[in-house]
Protein backbone atom coordinates (compact mmCIF):
# COMPACT_ATOMS: atom_id res chain seq x y z
CA UNK A 1 0.00 0.00 0.00
CA UNK A 2 1.29 3.34 -1.19
CA UNK A 3 2.08 5.87 2.02
CA UNK A 4 -0.85 8.66 1.61
CA UNK A 5 1.71 11.38 3.02
CA UNK A 6 4.06 10.35 -0.51
CA UNK A 7 1.72 10.41 -3.11
CA UNK A 8 2.03 13.30 -5.62
CA UNK A 9 0.69 15.14 -8.26
CA UNK A 10 1.50 17.57 -11.35
CA UNK A 11 0.16 20.90 -11.39
CA UNK A 12 1.13 23.04 -14.78
CA UNK A 13 1.03 26.74 -14.69
CA UNK A 14 0.47 28.99 -17.46
CA UNK A 15 1.99 32.98 -17.61
CA UNK A 16 -0.29 35.98 -18.50
CA UNK A 17 0.03 39.46 -18.99
CA UNK A 18 -2.66 42.50 -19.15
CA UNK A 19 -3.11 43.95 -21.88
CA UNK A 20 -4.70 47.11 -20.68
CA UNK A 21 -1.70 49.55 -19.68
CA UNK A 22 -1.50 52.68 -17.88
CA UNK A 23 -1.34 54.87 -20.97
CA UNK A 24 0.96 57.06 -18.82
CA UNK A 25 3.11 56.86 -15.61
CA UNK A 26 1.27 57.51 -12.78
CA UNK A 27 -2.19 57.71 -14.84
CA UNK A 28 -4.31 54.91 -13.59
CA UNK A 29 -3.61 51.70 -12.62
CA UNK A 30 -3.89 48.35 -14.43
CA UNK A 31 -7.94 47.37 -15.08
CA UNK A 32 -7.09 44.06 -13.36
CA UNK A 33 -5.19 45.52 -10.35
CA UNK A 34 -8.66 47.73 -9.87
CA UNK A 35 -11.06 44.87 -10.39
CA UNK A 36 -9.33 43.27 -7.74
CA UNK A 37 -8.81 46.19 -5.56
CA UNK A 38 -12.38 46.86 -5.35
CA UNK A 39 -12.99 42.99 -4.41
CA UNK A 40 -10.39 43.02 -1.76
CA UNK A 41 -12.20 46.28 -0.91
CA UNK A 42 -15.64 45.13 -0.21
CA UNK A 43 -14.19 43.16 3.02
CA UNK A 44 -10.55 43.59 3.67
CA UNK A 45 -10.72 42.15 7.19
CA UNK A 46 -12.73 38.97 6.26
CA UNK A 47 -10.72 36.50 3.71
CA UNK A 48 -11.88 34.42 1.90
CA UNK A 49 -13.85 36.78 -0.18
CA UNK A 50 -16.61 35.29 -2.83
CA UNK A 51 -17.81 37.11 -6.06
CA UNK A 52 -19.95 34.53 -8.26
CA UNK A 53 -21.01 34.91 -12.10
CA UNK A 54 -23.81 32.46 -13.16
CA UNK A 55 -22.13 32.04 -16.82
CA UNK A 56 -23.94 29.14 -18.65
CA UNK A 57 -25.38 28.20 -15.30
CA UNK A 58 -21.84 26.83 -14.09
CA UNK A 59 -22.17 29.29 -11.00
CA UNK A 60 -18.59 30.80 -11.74
CA UNK A 61 -17.24 32.30 -9.27
CA UNK A 62 -13.91 33.94 -8.27
CA UNK A 63 -12.52 33.13 -4.28
CA UNK A 64 -9.55 35.53 -2.71
CA UNK A 65 -8.30 33.69 -0.73
CA UNK A 66 -4.82 36.11 0.26
CA UNK A 67 -3.70 39.98 -0.30
CA UNK A 68 0.27 39.92 0.05
CA UNK A 69 1.36 43.51 0.55
CA UNK A 70 5.38 41.76 1.09
CA UNK A 71 5.35 39.79 -2.60
CA UNK A 72 2.33 42.13 -3.80
CA UNK A 73 0.17 39.68 -4.89
CA UNK A 74 -3.49 38.30 -4.54
CA UNK A 75 -4.03 34.60 -4.75
CA UNK A 76 -7.43 32.61 -5.06
CA UNK A 77 -9.07 30.63 -7.28
CA UNK A 78 -11.85 30.43 -10.18
CA UNK A 79 -14.09 27.82 -10.29
CA UNK A 80 -17.69 26.40 -12.10
CA UNK A 81 -19.74 24.03 -11.42
CA UNK A 82 -19.06 20.50 -13.38
CA UNK A 83 -21.96 19.54 -15.84
CA UNK A 84 -19.64 16.55 -17.30
CA UNK A 85 -19.71 12.73 -16.42
CA UNK A 86 -18.13 12.24 -13.35
CA UNK A 87 -15.24 9.46 -13.13
CA UNK A 88 -14.93 6.99 -10.86
CA UNK A 89 -13.11 5.74 -8.10
CA UNK A 90 -10.92 2.42 -8.34
CA UNK A 91 -9.45 0.50 -5.21
CA UNK A 92 -6.43 -1.28 -4.64
CA UNK A 93 -7.94 -4.76 -6.30
CA UNK A 94 -8.92 -2.76 -9.34
CA UNK A 95 -12.68 -2.62 -7.87
CA UNK A 96 -14.62 0.82 -9.36
CA UNK A 97 -17.09 2.30 -7.19
CA UNK A 98 -19.02 5.60 -7.90
CA UNK A 99 -18.93 8.97 -6.65
CA UNK A 100 -21.78 9.39 -4.50
CA UNK A 101 -23.56 13.31 -4.65
CA UNK A 102 -26.78 14.74 -2.64
CA UNK A 103 -29.14 15.80 -4.32
CA UNK A 104 -27.97 20.02 -3.87
CA UNK A 105 -24.29 18.79 -4.29
CA UNK A 106 -22.13 19.37 -7.42
CA UNK A 107 -18.60 18.98 -8.41
CA UNK A 108 -16.67 21.68 -8.74
CA UNK A 109 -13.56 22.21 -10.54
CA UNK A 110 -10.82 25.28 -9.61
CA UNK A 111 -8.30 26.83 -11.36
CA UNK A 112 -6.05 28.71 -8.84
CA UNK A 113 -4.50 32.42 -9.95
CA UNK A 114 -1.53 34.40 -8.20
CA UNK A 115 -1.87 37.94 -9.68
CA UNK A 116 1.44 40.11 -9.08
CA UNK A 117 -0.70 43.52 -9.12
CA UNK A 118 2.28 45.85 -9.63
CA UNK A 119 3.71 44.08 -12.28
CA UNK A 120 0.50 42.99 -14.14
CA UNK A 121 1.23 39.66 -14.45
CA UNK A 122 -0.67 36.43 -13.86
CA UNK A 123 0.38 32.96 -12.74
CA UNK A 124 -3.09 30.46 -13.53
CA UNK A 125 -2.69 26.67 -12.82
CA UNK A 126 -3.99 25.16 -16.43
CA UNK A 127 -7.03 23.01 -15.61
CA UNK A 128 -8.59 21.65 -18.61
CA UNK A 129 -11.82 20.94 -17.09
CA UNK A 130 -11.96 23.94 -15.30
CA UNK A 131 -11.98 27.78 -15.94
CA UNK A 132 -9.79 29.31 -18.50
CA UNK A 133 -7.90 32.73 -18.73
CA UNK A 134 -11.20 34.21 -20.56
CA UNK A 135 -12.95 33.03 -17.86
CA UNK A 136 -11.28 34.57 -15.51
CA UNK A 137 -10.64 37.85 -17.00
CA UNK A 138 -14.24 37.72 -17.76
CA UNK A 139 -15.60 37.13 -14.24
CA UNK A 140 -13.09 40.40 -13.33
CA UNK A 141 -14.45 42.22 -15.44
CA UNK A 142 -18.22 41.90 -14.46
CA UNK A 143 -17.26 42.43 -10.48
CA UNK A 144 -14.93 44.96 -11.57
CA UNK A 145 -17.28 46.61 -13.84
CA UNK A 146 -14.59 49.10 -14.71
CA UNK A 147 -13.15 48.65 -18.25
CA UNK A 148 -12.27 45.68 -19.89
CA UNK A 149 -9.58 42.93 -19.22
CA UNK A 150 -7.96 40.58 -21.37
CA UNK A 151 -5.05 38.58 -20.21
CA UNK A 152 -2.20 37.16 -23.42
CA UNK A 153 -1.02 33.97 -22.92
CA UNK A 154 3.10 34.34 -22.79
CA UNK A 155 5.09 32.34 -25.64
CA UNK A 156 8.87 30.96 -25.45
CA UNK A 157 9.32 32.89 -28.57
CA UNK A 158 7.63 36.23 -29.01
CA UNK A 159 8.49 36.27 -32.33
CA UNK A 160 6.60 33.33 -33.99
CA UNK A 161 3.91 34.39 -31.59
CA UNK A 162 3.77 37.67 -33.65
CA UNK A 163 3.34 35.94 -36.88
CA UNK A 164 -0.44 35.56 -35.73
CA UNK A 165 -1.27 38.63 -34.45
CA UNK A 166 -3.72 40.67 -35.84
CA UNK A 167 -2.93 42.34 -39.27
CA UNK A 168 -0.27 39.47 -40.25
CA UNK A 169 -1.07 37.21 -42.98
CA UNK A 170 0.32 33.69 -43.77
CA UNK A 171 1.05 31.54 -46.45
CA UNK A 172 -0.43 28.50 -44.99
CA UNK A 173 -1.50 26.34 -41.91
CA UNK A 174 -1.26 22.84 -41.46
CA UNK A 175 -2.60 21.00 -38.57
CA UNK A 176 -2.89 17.91 -36.67
CA UNK A 177 -5.44 17.61 -34.20
CA UNK A 178 -7.24 14.92 -32.34
CA UNK A 179 -9.54 15.18 -29.51
CA UNK A 180 -9.96 12.68 -26.66
CA UNK A 181 -13.24 10.63 -26.21
CA UNK A 182 -14.15 12.32 -23.09
CA UNK A 183 -13.62 15.70 -24.50
CA UNK A 184 -16.51 18.00 -23.68
CA UNK A 185 -16.70 21.52 -25.51
CA UNK A 186 -18.81 22.95 -22.99
CA UNK A 187 -15.43 23.45 -20.60
CA UNK A 188 -14.42 25.69 -23.23
CA UNK A 189 -15.49 29.49 -25.04
CA UNK A 190 -14.01 29.87 -28.12
CA UNK A 191 -13.97 33.66 -29.45
CA UNK A 192 -12.93 33.20 -32.76
CA UNK A 193 -16.06 31.86 -35.13
CA UNK A 194 -13.26 29.50 -37.17
CA UNK A 195 -11.80 28.01 -33.91
CA UNK A 196 -15.46 26.51 -33.43
CA UNK A 197 -15.89 25.18 -36.47
CA UNK A 198 -12.15 23.79 -36.44
CA UNK A 199 -13.14 22.03 -32.64
CA UNK A 200 -16.64 20.53 -34.27
CA UNK A 201 -14.52 19.04 -37.06
CA UNK A 202 -12.02 17.52 -35.06
CA UNK A 203 -15.36 16.30 -32.10
CA UNK A 204 -17.05 14.85 -35.36
CA UNK A 205 -14.34 12.75 -36.61
CA UNK A 206 -15.00 10.30 -33.32
CA UNK A 207 -11.12 9.84 -31.62
CA UNK A 208 -9.36 9.94 -35.42
CA UNK A 209 -7.15 12.51 -36.25
CA UNK A 210 -8.23 15.62 -38.35
CA UNK A 211 -5.48 16.56 -41.18
CA UNK A 212 -6.17 20.76 -42.04
CA UNK A 213 -4.03 21.81 -44.64
CA UNK A 214 -4.48 25.76 -45.45
CA UNK A 215 -3.15 27.40 -48.12
CA UNK A 216 -3.14 31.07 -49.57
CA UNK A 217 -2.26 32.63 -52.63
CA UNK A 218 -1.11 36.26 -53.50
CA UNK A 219 -3.71 38.18 -55.02
CA UNK A 220 -3.71 41.87 -55.68
CA UNK A 221 -5.83 44.17 -53.32
CA UNK A 222 -5.80 47.89 -52.29
CA UNK A 223 -2.69 48.06 -49.94
CA UNK A 224 -0.52 45.03 -51.78
CA UNK A 225 -1.08 41.27 -51.42
CA UNK A 226 -2.85 39.15 -48.87
CA UNK A 227 -2.52 35.40 -48.36
CA UNK A 228 -4.77 33.67 -45.22
CA UNK A 229 -7.24 36.11 -43.87
CA UNK A 230 -5.84 37.61 -40.59
CA UNK A 231 -8.80 35.55 -39.07
CA UNK A 232 -6.98 32.36 -39.31
CA UNK A 233 -3.88 33.10 -37.37
CA UNK A 234 -6.84 34.24 -34.75
CA UNK A 235 -8.00 30.87 -34.77
CA UNK A 236 -4.22 29.25 -34.92
CA UNK A 237 -3.44 31.43 -31.54
CA UNK A 238 -6.51 30.98 -29.85
CA UNK A 239 -6.23 27.02 -30.51
CA UNK A 240 -2.43 27.02 -28.93
CA UNK A 241 -3.06 28.93 -25.91
CA UNK A 242 -6.38 26.70 -24.99
CA UNK A 243 -4.48 23.71 -25.67
CA UNK A 244 -1.32 23.54 -25.13
CA UNK A 245 1.04 20.28 -25.49
CA UNK A 246 -0.48 17.92 -22.71
CA UNK A 247 -3.37 20.02 -21.03
CA UNK A 248 -5.74 17.39 -21.21
CA UNK A 249 -7.63 18.93 -23.99
CA UNK A 250 -8.00 18.67 -27.91
CA UNK A 251 -4.33 16.41 -28.84
CA UNK A 252 -2.50 19.43 -31.33
CA UNK A 253 0.25 16.72 -33.13
CA UNK A 254 1.20 19.60 -35.53
CA UNK A 255 0.60 23.05 -35.71
CA UNK A 256 3.17 24.74 -38.80
CA UNK A 257 2.69 27.65 -40.20
CA UNK A 258 4.58 29.62 -42.97
CA UNK A 259 5.04 33.17 -44.35
CA UNK A 260 4.53 35.16 -47.31
CA UNK A 261 8.33 35.58 -47.24
CA UNK A 262 9.34 32.22 -46.11
CA UNK A 263 8.39 28.90 -47.24
CA UNK A 264 9.91 27.51 -44.43
CA UNK A 265 7.30 26.02 -41.79
CA UNK A 266 7.73 26.93 -38.18
CA UNK A 267 6.16 24.68 -35.36
CA UNK A 268 3.90 26.40 -32.72
CA UNK A 269 4.06 23.25 -30.66
CA UNK A 270 5.54 24.47 -26.74
CA UNK A 271 5.57 28.18 -27.62
CA UNK A 272 3.14 29.20 -24.78
CA UNK A 273 5.60 29.06 -21.66
CA UNK A 274 4.25 26.58 -18.97
CA UNK A 275 6.14 25.83 -15.62
CA UNK A 276 5.70 22.09 -14.76
CA UNK A 277 5.95 21.51 -10.68
CA UNK A 278 5.15 18.55 -8.00
CA UNK A 279 3.36 18.96 -5.35
CA UNK A 280 2.28 16.33 -2.13
CA UNK A 281 -1.77 15.56 -1.67
CA UNK A 282 -3.88 13.65 0.75
CA UNK A 283 -6.70 12.10 -0.04
CA UNK A 284 -6.47 13.39 -3.67
CA UNK A 285 -6.13 16.98 -2.70
CA UNK A 286 -3.26 19.45 -2.29
CA UNK A 287 -3.48 22.45 0.28
CA UNK A 288 -4.28 25.66 -0.94
CA UNK A 289 -0.85 26.67 0.81
CA UNK A 290 1.49 23.98 -1.66
CA UNK A 291 -0.31 24.80 -4.69
CA UNK A 292 0.41 28.47 -3.72
CA UNK A 293 4.34 27.05 -2.60
CA UNK A 294 4.83 25.71 -6.29
CA UNK A 295 2.57 28.52 -8.61
CA UNK A 296 5.41 30.80 -7.08
CA UNK A 297 8.60 28.14 -7.61
CA UNK A 298 7.36 28.17 -11.13
CA UNK A 299 7.42 31.21 -11.83
CA UNK A 300 10.77 31.36 -10.09
CA UNK A 301 12.26 28.93 -12.71
CA UNK A 302 11.05 31.19 -15.53
CA UNK A 303 12.23 34.36 -13.56
CA UNK A 304 14.89 35.80 -16.06
CA UNK A 305 12.45 35.35 -19.15
CA UNK A 306 9.08 36.81 -17.43
CA UNK A 307 10.98 39.51 -16.37
CA UNK A 308 10.87 41.41 -19.56
CA UNK A 309 6.77 40.97 -19.47
CA UNK A 310 6.77 42.77 -15.41
CA UNK A 311 6.06 46.27 -16.06
CA UNK A 312 7.13 48.91 -14.12
CA UNK A 313 4.78 49.78 -10.61
CA UNK A 314 2.42 52.16 -12.18
CA UNK A 315 1.43 54.17 -8.78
Amino acid sequence: MTDDKNKTRKIRVGFFTGTERPKAPKEHIFAARAAFEKLHSANKDVLPLTYTVDKQGKGLKVVLLEKDELSNTFFGYVSWRRHSLLPFIEDESGLERTITLGDTDSVVERTYFIYYYKTDLLALTLNHLGPKVNDFAFALYQQGGLENIRFEAIWKEEDVKDLLETGNVLRSVDLTIAAPRNFNQANYNFENNLTKDIVNMVVGMGGTYLKLNLRGRARAKKDGFSYLSGKVGDAVKELIELFPFGNGGLNIKKADVTEPSDSKPKSLLGQVLIGKKTINVIGGYPTESDIRIAMVAAKIDNGKYLAQYELPDSE
